[in-house]
C-alpha cells in the first residue's frame, strides 16, 4: 500500500520565502513614503497658496500688504490675514491694538486657546504645534505655525550696510533686523514697491522644522515656539530706526518675520548676534521636506527652493528691489 506523506517547507525554504518578502516590503516601502511625503507636500502647498491669495485680498482692501510684526508684540501679519482665510469668525472676536501685547490680561487668549488652523500648519512638520512659553497662572497654549514672513535680507554676511542705498538693516544683539522686503516690522509694504517684480520676490517661505544645538540636541527654533503665532515684534519702529525704547540693537526679537541671512536648511542654533533661534531676527528658512522649502512669490505662486541654491540668489529674491532680477525658472 502507498502512503500519502504531506510534506511542509524545509527551513531553508522557508527562509528564502522570508527574505523575499523582506525585500519586498523593502522596495514597496519607500516608495509608499514617497507617496505620502507627495501628498503632505501638495498640501503644504496649497497652504502657501492660500496665504499669498489672502494677501493679495488684503491688498486689495487696504491698498498695502499687513504689517509684517507690529511693535511690542501687539500681533504678527497671521492676524489680519483671518478674514481672507474663511477666519472672519475668529478674528470677530479677537480685540485688535492692544498696548501690551496679543494676549493682554487673556482677552485675546480665550479665543485661540488650542486653536490650532490648518491654513499655517505643514502636516510635513514635525515640530510641536503648541507655544513653549508657560507663566504662572497661564495655562493658554497658542498655536505655532510653518511659516514665516520676509523681511528682507542683510546683504552682508558680516556687515549690517545696505548696497541697495536705503539703508534699511541694522545689527544688534540677536541678528541683523531688515526692512528691505515685503513683510516688515511696523510698517506696510505695497506691491508697486517690490520693483524686481512679484514674481521674482519671496513674501512667505517655510519654518516647519526642528532646530539642532551645537551639542546635537533636537532644539525649537521658530519664532512662533516662544510665544505662538499671532504676537508681533518687541521693537515698536522699523529698522534701521532704533527707537527709544526695545530698541532693535539692544532687544531686537521678532516674532513670524526673518531677515534671511543663512543658506536654506540651516537648522543650527545660533543664539545672540547669530541670530537663528526662536528669540532671534535672522531664523533661516527650513523644511521637513527632502532638498529645500515651499515659498509664496508675490504673485501668489508658490514655488520650491533647492537646499543647493546659491546664497546671493536667496537674498536677491527676499529683497523686494535691489533690481538683481533672478530668472523665472529658479523656483
Amino acid at each position: 500500500m502507498r502512503r500519502n506523506v504531506s510534506r511542509g517547507f524545509t527551513l531553508v525554504e522557508l527562509l528564502v520565502v522570508i527574505a523575499i518578502i523582506g525585500i519586498l516590503v523593502g522596495l514597496l516601502l519607500p516608495a509608499v513614503q514617497a507617496a505620502r511625503e507627495s501628498a503632505r507636500r501638495m498640501q503644504c502647498s496649497n497652504n502657501l497658496k492660500q496665504i499669498g491669495l489672502a494677501l493679495h485680498n488684503y491688498h486689495d482692501v487696504h491698498r498695502s500688504l499687513p504689517i509684517g510684526s507690529l511693535g511690542f508684540l501687539i500681533q504678527g501679519w497671521t492676524v489680519p490675514v483671518l478674514p481672507f482665510v474663511e477666519q472672519q469668525t475668529v478674528y470677530d472676536q479677537l480685540t485688535i491694538g492692544l498696548p501690551n501685547g496679543f494676549d493682554v490680561a487673556g482677552v485675546n487668549a480665550a479665543v485661540v486657546d488650542q486653536w490650532t488652523p490648518d491654513m499655517f500648519w505643514c502636516p510635513s512638520s514635525a515640530a510641536t504645534p503648541m507655544h513653549l512659553r508657560v507663566t504662572s497662572g497661564n495655562t493658554v497654549k497658542m498655536s505655532t505655525m510653518s511659516y514665516i514672513g520676509i523681511a528682507g535680507a542683510p546683504t552682508s554676511a558680516t556687515s549690517s550696510s545696505d548696497p541697495t542705498g536705503a539703508g534699511r538693516c541694522i545689527s544688534g544683539g540677536q541678528g541683523y533686523a531688515c526692512a528691505n522686503g515685503t513683510m516688515i516690522p511696523n510698517s506696510t509694504v505695497r506691491f508697486r514697491d517690490l520693483t524686481d517684480g512679484l514674481s521674482n520676490t519671496v513674501v512667505i517661505g517655510e519654518s516647519s522644522s526642528w532646530g539642532e544645538t551645537a551639542a546635537g540636541a533636537r532644539t525649537e527654533i521658530r519664532t512662533s515656539a516662544e510665544w505662538g503665532a499671532w504676537a508681533g515684534s518687541a521693537a515698536s519702529t522699523t529698522p534701521p530706526n532704533n527707537g527709544t525704547s526695545y530698541m532693535w540693537s539692544a532687544n531686537p526679537y521678532c516674532r513670524q518675520i526673518t531677515s534671511v541671512r543663512y543658506p536654506i536648511g540651516t537648522t543650527l542654533e545660533l543664539t545672540g548676534s547669530g541670530g537663528n533661534h526662536r528669540d532671534g531676527v535672522n531664523n533661516a528658512l527650513h523644511s521637513m521636506h527632502p532638498g529645500g522649502v515651499q515659498v509664496t512669490r508675490g504673485d501668489g505662486g508658490v514655488g520650491f527652493l533647492s537646499e543647493t541654491m546659491e546664497f546671493l540668489v536667496l537674498r536677491d529674491l527676499c529683497i523686494r528691489d535691489d533690481g538683481n532680477v533672478i530668472p523665472g525658472d529658479v523656483f
